[in-house]
């Protein structure tokens, strides 16, 4: 069952609603897209005529040639610059300043690419981590930071280019730790990092813990969160309605963590605590 809160945007039964599909340009898909087009017309008729069907548009039609074909899609994933740290994709170039932190992100099915609003806000903590000595000054030894449902590893990927000596990612879906593990490969940083599948609890506690999860995921795992983050450690929270957020700050302190910041953006809120 996937959370009332998941990752997804909210519905809006009155916006408009596009539908773009692919097809193999053949003959035979040529006639069927033809076909639909007639078809369409005429329920955009049968709307119009008081019915209370929604209005259709004009289907729209195109060519993309072989080569546009394999690339067009990477237009939608560009260059992102967050404070200090930079995502990129291994096709685009980025001329680094000093201090940049660049991220090397492949887009796949594993989630974490910069581009939703949760990432964003954990990337926005990580930077204030940076800026404040926190990652810098992680003991050597240790679990280091741990990156508690990794997707893409961009997280983790991001606090080592931002100084983190070293951590670790879990996650219970195989291609995102198959993600992650390429990730961080491609970011020369797999000689500092582990990724791993698995879930709560951590075998060892850590000094810092981000954990980009809806809210239902966050109050059901508060306790175990607690416990992975060791005495006088911090929680990085992403993922959060704004709705659900004094829900899952309650869930936390009464796992024994305590709220030191919370920041927005749009309909989402990501929150700072510390254990003890």
């Amino acid at each position: 069952m996937i959370p009332d809160d998941a990752l997804t945007p909210a519905h809006d039964p009155l916006a408009p609603v596009r539908i773009r599909a692919w097809l193999l340009d053949t003959a035979a898909n040529q006639a069927a897209a033809a076909a639909l087009r007639d078809e369409l017309e005429r329920f955009a008729a049968i709307a119009g005529s008081g019915l209370g069907l929604r209005g259709i548009g004009v289907l729209a039609m195109r060519s993309i040639p072989a080569e546009e074909w394999a690339t067009t899609w990477r237009a939608e994933f560009p260059v992102l610059r967050l404070g200090r740290i930079v995502i990129r994709p291994p096709w685009s170039e980025h001329a680094a300043e000093p201090g940049d932190a660049v991220v090397v992100i492949d887009p796949g099915q594993a989630f974490g690419t910069g581009l939703h609003p949760t990432t964003r806000l954990a990337l926005a903590g990580l930077n204030r981590w940076a800026d404040a000595g926190i990652l810098a000054a992680l003991p050597r030894d240790g679990a280091g930071i741990v990156d508690v449902g990794t997707g893409s590893g961009i997280l983790l990927a991001a606090a080592l280019q931002l100084g983190a000596s070293h951590g670790s990612g879990i996650d219970i879906d195989q291609l995102a730790v198959d993600a992650a593990r390429a990730n961080l490969e491609r970011n020369g940083l797999s000689a500092r990092a582990t990724i791993a599948l698995g879930s709560l609890p951590l075998t060892a506690t850590a000094p810092l813990v981000v954990a980009n999860l809806v809210a239902a995921l966050h109050i059901q795992l508060a306790p175990l969160l607690a416990a992975a983050v060791a005495s006088s450690g911090r929680l990085l929270a992403s993922g959060i309605f704004t709705a659900r957020a004094d829900e899952t700050i309650a869930a936390l302190s009464a796992a024994g963590l305590t709220l030191v910041d919370r920041w927005g953006e749009g309909e989402w809120v990501a929150l700072e605590l510390t254990h003890g």
